[in-house]
């Protein structure tokens, strides 16, 4: 039902737009505002903030079906929102600030950025240099992100930044939740790319951004295990959404070539092409299958039986 759900909302809501937003650089909000109320954006969230309260394979299905737009940047959009940004605050957030942002973020009338990213620092999480220095009531900020998902048009923002610089560097980094607007953060450029240019990519900047104590998302010195954590799930979603866009180019190639003429008959006629194209789906629903799987698994480790067993 969440499958068929979310394809007709693709059908009728992105494609026919898509073309456009990637023209314009970014997916318009009040299209994420109407997945948000159909619940696309809650999908493992606790029902008490607007959740649907669903396990791994439903972000599975949400991801593949996404993929299966054929437009990467409005399915990153999304991913990231979902997955990989608003996730730090179901995780880590205190009470307070779940409660304050989660029914926002499920609706789609906030939607979320991650900033780990440096110019110097990819998936090196440990390398980052933007640093968070205590103050009086808070916390100071300087540094830049770099490639930021989301990073134009975001609402909130959660932030890596080194907390103790003389700490190992797996308990120097801590995460912290910045809204829109914050003193001292700005962004300092939109990024152009060779494709998914309807994902706004921004690099941002930090000079002396002053944030409130309780801006700290989860336990401070915890942020870099916090999002290695979550590596797991976006490799998951993004697992997903590669095997959504890989069964679409299939699709759009048999297409192609059962109405392809060449040489007196269409090209789905020659035993090679036909062979190449078997060959071709059996690696998509390996692929799929491995994802589903994968997602079983952690769904399995979640339950309190499977705990008790480690």
């Amino acid at each position: 039902m969440l499958r068929a759900q979310v394809r007709r909302f693709v059908d009728s809501e992105v494609k026919p737009h898509a073309s456009k937003w990637e023209e314009q650089g970014f997916v318009p909000r009040d299209v994420l505002r109407r997945m948000g109320a159909l619940g696309f954006l809650g999908i493992r969230y606790p029902g008490e903030y607007g959740g649907s309260e669903l396990d791994a394979l439903g972000s599975v299905v949400l991801a593949e079906e996404l993929g299966r737009s054929t437009f990467g940047g409005f399915a990153i959009t999304v991913l990231v929102h979902t997955d990989m940004a608003s996730v730090h605050i179901a995780n880590g957030g205190s009470p307070a600030q779940k409660a304050r942002y989660l029914p926002d973020i499920i609706a789609g009338r906030k939607i979320t950025a991650l900033a780990v990213t440096e110019p110097d620092a990819g998936s090196h999480v440990k390398g980052i240099r933007t640093s968070a220095r205590r103050d009086a009531g808070g916390y100071v900020l300087n540094g830049s992100k770099m490639f930021i998902t989301n990073g134009v048009h975001a609402d909130l923002y959660c932030v890596a930044a080194k907390t103790a610089i003389d700490a190992r560097p797996s308990q120097s980094i801590s995460m912290f939740l910045i809204e829109k607007g914050a003193p001292g953060f700005t962004v300092s450029r939109a990024l152009d790319k060779h494709g998914w240019r309807s994902s706004d990519t921004a690099e941002l900047s930090f000079s002396d951004c002053r944030v409130p104590a309780e801006a700290l998302l989860g336990a401070e010195g915890r942020g870099f295990y916090a999002i290695m954590g979550n590596f797991q799930n976006e490799r998951l979603v993004i697992g997903a959404m590669t095997m959504g866009e890989a069964q679409a180019a299939l699709e759009l190639t048999l297409d192609y070539v059962t109405t392809r003429k060449a040489f007196g008959s269409t090209l789905f006629e020659k035993q090679a092409i036909r062979h190449r194209l078997a060959m071709l789906a059996a690696k998509i629903e390996a692929g799929r299958q491995l994802v589903h799987h994968a997602a079983w698994l952690g769904t399995q480790a979640s339950t309190p039986r499977a705990r008790s067993r480690w």
